[in-house]
This record gives structure tokens, C-alpha cells and sequence, in this order.
């Protein structure tokens, strides 16, 4: 199979995406033959190393998210987009398709954390049946932040969630959202979370948070999409278009030592 043909298989991945996403295949050869995926969270340095030999990299974040005008060897996304092209490693990102998706980065954190029945909220566009990036719904007994915080430190190996609001308050209806979810405070309040669980909440997003009558536990940004990542190395699998190597378990998180 060649890339091109691959690329036709992942496209269930990321038809959802944001319009502002650069997913999809971003390096590499279309006519490339694959024998070997490996599928990762982010492209670091660790990441280019280890994927040294495989045909196809699927990411979950893009390499490159702004223009750029030159691609010189170095420690930054154009270096290492000179590295894969160099060892003949084409690039596959999915990043906000994936979240959308059923079964994928936003389902994957709901489900982790132990909600039930789950709608979508904060939509990618301002289509009315556009599909969200987050998705809201009840526990099956209430918790409180407190708690909830104890239970993602353990399931999502996220470090010292801070939580914004009365640790002991009773919640239920939790909303959560993979990754940068501090625009979404007031679609999760609209949606009637009592929680936003999510990660990169600054200090007047979580205030503005708190005036809405929605507590925030934020776990980080990279442990919040743990759960998605295993979900892709699952889906890619059970593609059976050939062997995969996980490489989900290298440390992307600038917060938990690289």
C-alpha cells in the first residue's frame, strides 16, 4: 500500500477537524510505499529518533502549525521535518478530527474518567450539528472536584491537577475537553456542567469559570488526552494496513521533564 492509499483509510480521522487545523498529511512522499506506522502524541526530538525506519508517523499534533520559509536541520518543528523527509518517514496528523470523532480523544476522556452517557458541546464551527471538541455528561454518583481531581491524577498520570472552586462542592455533570479547553467555560456552563475538566486554564479564564457556577479541574494539557492517544493506536490498529508501533509513551508534556 502506498501512502496515498493510507491516507484514504485515515480519513475518517480527520473529517471533523477545525478549519484552522492543519491535519492530514503534512511530509512525505503520496507514492511512498508503507510497510510500517508508528503513532505518536507529539513529534519531539525523541519522537523523530524513534521513528527512524517507519514508513508513516500518525500524529495527534501537527509538526507545522505556522508557516514557516526555510527547513534547516535543529531542535524545532522545521528541523525535524527535515529529519523525517530525510529518513523517509512520511507525517500524518489528525489532532482536532480525532477529537470530534466517536470513540476518539474527547470520548476516550469521558469514558476514563467514568462519565455515562455523553452529548457533544463547543462545537468546531458554528454549524448547529457540527460535531464538538468536548463532551458533557453525568456521573454515576456524585463527587466532588476534590475527588475528581484524585481519580484523573490516577487514570491519566496527570501531576497535581489543580482544581478552581470548592474542593468539597457536589458535583455530577461533569464536561471535559482534551487538551486547551479554557474558551469552552461557557459552553460547558451552558450545557449545565457543574465541572470543566480539561487543561491550560489561566487564572482569569478560571475565574470567569467560577462567576458561571463551574468548578475546573485542570489536569494538563498532554495527561487530558492520554486516553485519545491509546483510542488511535486501537483505531490505526485495527486498520490492518500494517504493523504498528506505539510510541504514545514518549513524554511529551514540557511540564514532566522531556
Amino acid at each position: 500500500m502506498i501512502v496515498a492509499d493510507l491516507v484514504e483509510h485515515l480519513a475518517p480521522a480527520i473529517e471533523g477537524a477545525a478549519e484552522w487545523d492543519p491535519v492530514g498529511l503534512q511530509v512525505g512522499d503520496p507514492m511512498a510505499e508503507v510497510g510500517s506506522i508508528g503513532v505518536c502524541h507529539e513529534v519531539t526530538d525523541v519522537t523523530v529518533e524513534r521513528a527512524a525506519g517507519l514508513d508513516l508517523l500518525i500524529a495527534y499534533h501537527p509538526l507545522l502549525f505556522h508557516p514557516t520559509t526555510s527547513f534547516v536541520s535543529g531542535p524545532t518543528p522545521a528541523g525535524r521535518a527535515v529529519r523525517l523527509v530525510g529518513s523517509g518517514t512520511a507525517l500524518f496528523v489528525v489532532h482536532t478530527g480525532w477529537d470530534t470523532r466517536p470513540g476518539g480523544t474527547a470520548d476516550a476522556l469521558a469514558a476514563a474518567l467514568g462519565l455515562g452517557t455523553t452529548e457533544s458541546f463547543a462545537p468546531v464551527s458554528d454549524a448547529p450539528a457540527a460535531p464538538g471538541l468536548g463532551r458533557v455528561g453525568d456521573l454515576p454518583e456524585p463527587t466532588t472536584p476534590a475527588a475528581l481531581a484524585t481519580t484523573a491524577e490516577a487514570v491519566l498520570g496527570a501531576t497535581a491537577p489543580r482544581v478552581a472552586g470548592d474542593p468539597e462542592r457536589p458535583i455530577r455533570r461533569i464536561a471535559v475537553l482534551p487538551g486547551s479547553g479554557a474558551d469552552a467555560v461557557a459552553a460547558a456552563a451552558a450545557a449545565g456542567a457543574e465541572a470543566l475538566v480539561t487543561g491550560d486554564v489561566s487564572h482569569h479564564r478560571a475565574t470567569a469559570a467560577l462567576d458561571a457556577g463551574v468548578s475546573i479541574i485542570d489536569v494538563g494539557h498532554a495527561p487530558s488526552e492520554r486516553p485519545g492517544m491509546a483510542a488511535l493506536v486501537r483505531w490505526v490498529t485495527e486498520l490492518d494496513a500494517g504493523p504498528v508501533v506505539d510510541l504514545t509513551d514518549i513524554v511529551t508534556s514540557p511540564w514532566e521533564g522531556r
